[in-house]
């Protein structure tokens, strides 16, 4: 039994020193992914941006075993985390607190789509996880984040389970990818030596990716239980729904956390800048669904244009076919 106890303690211990993306990173996708959260809910959160970043700062500080996977208390942190947030929307709790408890969801979420929050099985982890998490923060500026798309099943039947359950084994997944390639040449190597075409450039890519999406169908599924609305993504003109490469770059989130490199490439600016508002969106949003609707209409009456003509035998020039 004391055996035991020093595995499960080595264990916690191992996963406290191997989170493996830094503060910084997190709330980077964190505030990515708030452009995919319901619209309304989506404002709300850029409103009270101070009460996210203090969520966000809550979650970072929680006890690591609290923040990564067996035998840690990850999952059972995540689910219980979702479920607060339905219910403290369907109380009602004012918006700014759950937008704060968003915050918290956020990093709960990211470290379920950490492989060194998850899984702890190669002993060479503490040697290497500081320096995979030097690598990814070097790589920010090149990676582009993959929203990949609506999950109408987990909104249709709220199988938070099974979310967190995918997470929890697309991690351990890529996990054993990280030490291959730290050790790839028998010892270990240098994260400075890992480029753009490494195995682990790959694996934050795809992690991070799915951490973003992750956490932005939870938050519509806690935005659906508390009766948001959670809009049906809307087609392209070419019917492309998603995945959809996320055009900011992982250094997102406010100006000011960038004044410096906007200095810099103030010489840059376009000398026109259009300026969108939430109202000007909305009505656009207004305008393609009902250009939408009328487009359908057309094809429909068309249809049966056509059917009349058919039946009824009718001269050819009645009817525009």
């Amino acid at each position: 039994m004391r055996n035991r106890r020093g595995e499960i303690f080595l264990a916690l211990l191992t996963a406290a020193a191997s989170i493996g993306w830094s503060g910084a990173t997190a709330r980077h996708v964190a505030w990515t992914a708030v452009d995919f959260f319901p619209p309304d809910f989506a404002r709300q959160v850029r409103k009270h941006h101070t009460r996210y970043d203090a969520g966000v700062n809550r979650g970072l500080a929680a006890p690591p075993a609290w923040r990564a996977g067996p035998p840690g208390s990850l999952p059972q942190a995540l689910d219980a985390q979702v479920r607060r947030c339905a219910a403290d929307l369907r109380k009602p709790v004012p918006l700014e607190d759950l937008v704060e408890e968003i915050g918290v969801l956020a990093v709960l979420v990211l470290d379920a789509n950490d492989p060194l929050a998850v899984v702890h099985d190669d002993a060479r982890e503490p040697e290497y996880s500081g320096a995979y998490q030097s690598y990814v923060d070097s790589i920010l500026d090149r990676v582009r984040l993959v929203y990949y798309g609506q999950d109408r099943r987990l909104l249709e039947t709220g199988a938070l389970d099974v979310t967190i359950e995918a997470a929890l084994v697309r991690s351990g997944s890529l996990y054993h990818f990280i030490g291959e390639e730290f050790y790839r040449t028998g010892e270990l190597r240098n994260w400075r030596a890992l480029d753009d075409r490494s195995v682990t450039f790959g694996v934050a890519g795809v992690s991070l990716s799915r951490g973003l999406t992750d956490l932005a169908n939870l938050v519509a599924l806690v935005w659906r239980k508390g009766g948001g609305q959670v809009p049906t993504p809307l087609p392209t003109p070419l019917g492309h729904v998603g995945p959809t490469i996320t055009k900011a770059r992982l250094g997102g989130g406010f100006p000011e956390l960038y004044a410096a490199e906007l200095s810099e490439n103030e010489s840059m600016k376009p000398s026109f800048v259009l300026k969108v508002n939430d109202s000007t969106l909305d009505s656009l949003e207004l305008f393609l669904r009902n250009l939408t609707w009328v487009a359908a209409s057309v094809v429909f009456l068309r249809r049966v244009a056509r059917v009349c003509k058919t039946v009824l035998k009718l001269p050819d020039n009645l009817f525009i076919s």
